[in-house]
Formats: C-alpha cells, sequence, structure tokens
C-alpha cells in the first residue's frame, strides 16, 4: 500500500551496473523501507516508525591513494567488460563497497544516511532517511532502519531477496516479511536498458566469505 503524496527521498537510479550493483542493496533496502513506511503512515503510526534523530553511520578510513587504487581496479573491470576482452574477478570488501558509496562522487549524498555490512553470504545495511519532503508531518524526524539481503547473479538473473528488516529497531510483522521475501527486489534492473546489456555480460556476483565476487561472462 502507497500514499500518492509521499514522494521518494531515494536518489535517481545509475546507468552504470557496478556503481548501480554496488549500491542497489542500499536503493532496495531504502525502496523496501520506504514502502512499509507508506503503509504504517497511513494507519496514523508515524511518530512509532519514526525518530527525532537520524542513526549516526560508521565512518569510511581510506587514504586518497586506496581510494584511487580501488577506482582504478572497478573501472578497469567495466571496461574490460564494456569490451568483452578476458579479466581476473572482481572482488570487493565492506570496507571498498563504503568507500565508494561514500566517497564517489555520484553517490556522496548517501554517505551519512546508508552503511553496507557483508556477513558471511548475507548483505546487511542501514539507512537514516531524513523525512523533511513530507512536509511538517517529516519535519526534524528521521525514517531509521537495517535489513539484510542475500544477493546473487546466477544463468544471466540477478536476484536480491529480503531476509529481515528493521524499522526503528523493531522488526517488521511476518505478515508483510513473508510475502517479500518471495520478491526479486532486482527484477526492475532490467528496465534499464544499460543495465540488462550490462549484466548479460556478468556470469555471476557471489557473496561468500564477507566479500562480494564480480565474475565476467567469457568473451565468445
Amino acid at each position: 500500500m502507497t500514499d500518492p503524496t509521499i514522494t521518494s527521498p531515494a536518489p535517481k537510479r545509475r546507468g552504470c551496473l557496478f556503481y548501480g550493483c554496488l549500491t542497489s542493496v542500499v536503493l532496495l533496502l531504502l525502496a523496501g523501507l520506504l514502502i512499509f513506511f507508506a503503509a504504517r503512515f497511513v494507519k496514523n503510526q508515524f511518530n512509532a516508525y519514526t525518530d527525532a534523530e537520524p542513526l549516526k553511520m560508521p565512518k569510511v578510513e581510506m587514504t586518497d591513494a586506496e581510494f584511487q587504487g580501488l577506482q582504478g581496479r572497478v573501472k578497469s573491470f567495466a571496461g574490460a567488460l564494456d569490451q568483452g576482452k578476458a579479466l581476473e574477478p572482481l572482488t570487493l570488501t565492506e570496507r571498498d563497497l563504503n568507500a565508494l558509496i561514500a566517497l564517489s562522487g555520484n553517490t556522496k549524498e548517501l554517505a551519512d544516511k546508508v552503511h553496507v555490512s557483508l556477513k558471511g553470504n548475507e548483505v546487511k545495511g542501514m539507512v537514516s532517511i531524513p523525512l523533511a519532503g513530507l512536509g511538517w508531518l517529516g519535519k526534524g524526524r528521521y525514517l531509521n532502519g537495517d535489513a539484510t539481503f542475500k544477493v546473487s547473479l546466477e544463468n544471466g538473473v540477478l536476484i536480491v531477496t529480503a531476509q529481515e528488516i528493521r524499522v526503528k529497531g523493531l522488526p517488521i510483522p511476518e505478515s508483510f516479511m513473508s510475502k517479500l521475501r518471495q520478491e526479486n527486489l532486482a527484477k526492475d534492473a532490467y528496465k534499464d536498458p544499460k543495465n540488462a546489456e550490462a549484466i548479460r555480460k556478468v556470469e555471476s556476483i557471489q557473496v561468500e566469505d564477507s566479500r562480494v565476487t564480480v565474475k565476467a561472462r567469457p568473451a565468445n
């Protein structure tokens, strides 16, 4: 259930697969929380699911030289993928992901609003969304939440499923969560032609041992 008067504060989608993939979990978390928030909002439980203070996100510590090296790895992988060249898989740690979100020019606005963590084969995310865009009701209020996802790409299909979502520290009702777990939250990624084309060039995206590994499809 959504309220047409609510304007989502989520940032615009990016065309680049790699920065899109690096922030997709965060954006999907935002979407899931906003859907839940909207449902609760129309039931007049606004204050029960919002906070007066934002969450403090962990800071990313990375030198300029380290970040330039990280950007170079990502750009080299993306460039080789675009050209259909053979290349080694791209492996990213939790620190890498958060540095790309916080320090990249096209995602800096997310720096104090999101944080991604990797635990085994799961992706976890925290968000803190200012709700001033909702008018007087949202002034000085924040939507704070966290979620756990499973992320994979097999046989050309990107799959992101929510395992658990909490708002203001409270798990959302199982009646809502059981339905959400059955949804592939990445299904809209294929609506962007650039994303769809790039995904076709990727053989797999795996989260294992607290790392994300992107493997290119072998060139013909």
